[in-house]
């Protein structure tokens, strides 16, 4: 016999995973070494409110982020400089995978690194019998806090 207690622990570690179809698109995006324009638009529910944007990889989402308001902050410019790294890493390590060729360990690490956030590009927030969207942000959230999802946008 089953402990109730124990499948309700187990359901609700379920719950905080996210969806990994959808986790699949964002790692694999993230995975390109090249810049995307304009990137695959997708619609997000997030904690009641819809988000809809173009996905982009994470490293080109800090260098736009860096280059908006002339941001001259080293933080921005370093965390964007740090993740093209970590993709570029990544992208070597299927390619010499895919060959059979051996990976570094470093190529490993970044390879195995859990896809956490998803970035997109133009992004709208909008909460219900909302109507005016404004123009497009950057924005990033996280995989396990998105509810549900449509690829394309709802507004189109």
């Amino acid at each position: 016999m089953s402990d109730p207690m124990l499948d309700n622990r187990t359901a609700r570690s379920d719950w905080a995973e996210p969806d990994g179809v959808l986790a699949n698109y964002v790692s694999l995006t993230d995975q390109l070494v090249e810049p995307v324009d304009p990137g695959t638009p997708f619609t997000l529910t997030v904690g009641g409110l819809v988000v809809d944007g173009d996905l982009i990889p994470e490293w080109q989402w800090f260098a736009e982020l860096s280059e908006l308001n002339d941001h001259e902050d080293a933080y921005y410019v370093g965390m964007a400089e740090y993740v093209k790294e970590q993709s570029d890493l990544a992208h070597a390590a299927v390619k010499s995978r895919d060959i059979g060729k051996e990976i570094s360990y470093r190529e490993f690490q970044a390879l195995s690194a859990p896809t956490k956030y998803i970035h997109l590009r133009d992004a709208h927030v909008t909460r219900p019998g909302q109507t005016d969207r404004g123009p497009g942000k950057l924005w990033r959230g996280r995989l396990r806090d998105v509810s549900g999802w449509i690829p394309g946008r709802a507004a189109e």
